[in-house]
């Protein structure tokens, strides 16, 4: 899930190195609505350079309570807001969005009542018009959605997680007329916490989970470390992680964005630091169809964290976004690395006049020119979507 509420920022991203695969428009901006009721974007699907999906929420009271699903289209020329159903309680948002076509897409987040009672939240497209589906709130019931991936307009995996202090990450599929839960292994926690933050599908045949758990070092230190769950078509497995060690109690890992290109290429991004300080650096890891493998990145300042990541038809041409403070600075700026075959490197890329510029999702297809990146500007309770596109 990505994260919200960062501080303002301004000035254009740190540029340390530029690779080959490279868009050579880069990054710009493009108007998302709406403007002027605190609303921000937390995720992106595309199905081509004509058809592409953003969701979030908006917040007209500026308190919380009464929070609206946001759902933007892009129609090759421009981002429009568009209808959403009503949802049950009295505030929605939206964390994740994943499309198989122009005519099947799904959306997760939650519904609450006031600022309690979460429950689980799904949105389907079926091509004329957004949805509730109901039976997501019980295959996933006792969790919020954190994600979702969108396979066929019969297949959908959707995970839960983010409520309760000894609590499971939860998963479901969607067989082209119901949710329900899937049952998956757990890391060996020994009863202790663990979730599930970001999923991805390269096939029916080849899904991809990461999720986070508690590891007892010793009877007085827990640290957080980072799992992945893996489904081959017939079974679910569970597949380890590097283990990240650190002499702080509060140390954490957190991967919070995944894409599966194929069974031998999977990558994964987020950040590492310690808990309560802007410290925080980024994460990326990789899958070979061997072994997961942590990949040299850029950090650039402080507080970095990747929040999304996306991979065209090419190899050697990876994004990954989310945001940074710069050195000296107090507020974050928009980040993005490429992937350039060989190395990762920060490619420039543009802010908002005024106040925050966080990144928090990336998508493109194969075969695509255009990249899109959403996230949100502002200061905290006055925010505005950001979207950027690069090609």
């Amino acid at each position: 899930m990505a994260k919200l509420g960062a501080t303002a920022a301004v000035g254009a991203a740190l540029v340390l190195a530029a690779g080959p695969a490279l868009a050579a428009s880069g990054w710009t901006i493009v108007t998302a609505p709406p403007t002027g009721v605190n609303a921000s974007l937390t995720g992106v699907t595309s199905t081509s350079d004509s058809d592409a999906w953003a969701v979030g929420s908006e917040d007209a009271e500026l308190n919380g309570v009464g929070a609206k699903v946001l759902i933007d289209h892009w129609n090759g020329s421009a981002w429009s807001q568009v209808a959403t159903p009503t949802t049950p309680g009295n505030t929605a948002s939206l964390a994740g969005v994943s499309a198989s076509s122009t005519t099947d897409a799904w959306a997760i987040g939650r519904t609450q009542v006031n600022r309690s009672d979460f429950a689980p939240l799904a949105l389907h497209w079926n091509g004329t018009a957004w949805s509730v589906s109901p039976s997501a709130a019980t295959a996933l019931g006792g969790q919020i959605g954190d994600g979702v991936t969108d396979i066929s307009p019969t297949d959908a995996y959707a995970i839960g997680g983010g409520l309760g202090s000894a609590h499971t990450g939860l998963v479901a599929q969607w067989n082209g007329t119901t949710w329900s839960r899937v049952t998956v292994p757990q890391p060996s926690t020994d009863g202790l916490a663990s979730n599930l933050d970001a999923i991805s599908a390269d096939g029916p045949n080849d899904v991809w989970i990461v999720g986070t758990y508690l590891d007892e070092i010793s009877p007085t230190f827990f640290q957080n470390e980072t799992y992945s769950l893996h489904w081959n078509g017939s079974t679910w497995s569970v597949v380890p992680m590097p283990l990240a060690s650190n002499s702080s109690v509060n140390n954490f890992f957190l991967f919070n964005s995944i894409k599966a290109n194929s069974p031998t290429d999977v990558w994964a991004v987020g950040d590492q630091g310690v808990a309560g300080t802007n410290t925080g650096s980024t994460l990326i890891e990789h899958w070979n169809g061997t072994a997961w493998s942590i990949v040299p990145s850029p950090s650039p300042g402080s507080g970095a964290d990747l929040t999304g990541v996306t991979t065209s038809n090419a190899a050697n041409d990876v994004w990954a976004v989310g945001d940074y403070t710069p050195a000296g600075g107090t507020v974050a700026q928009t980040l993005t690395l490429n992937w350039n075959g060989t190395s990762w490197v920060t490619v420039p890329s543009p802010n908002a006049a005024t106040g925050a510029s966080v990144l928090t999702g990336v998508a493109t297809t194969p075969g695509a020119a255009i990249v899109q990146a959403v996230g949100f500007s502002g200061s905290s309770g006055a925010e505005n979507p950001l979207a950027e596109q690069n090609g």
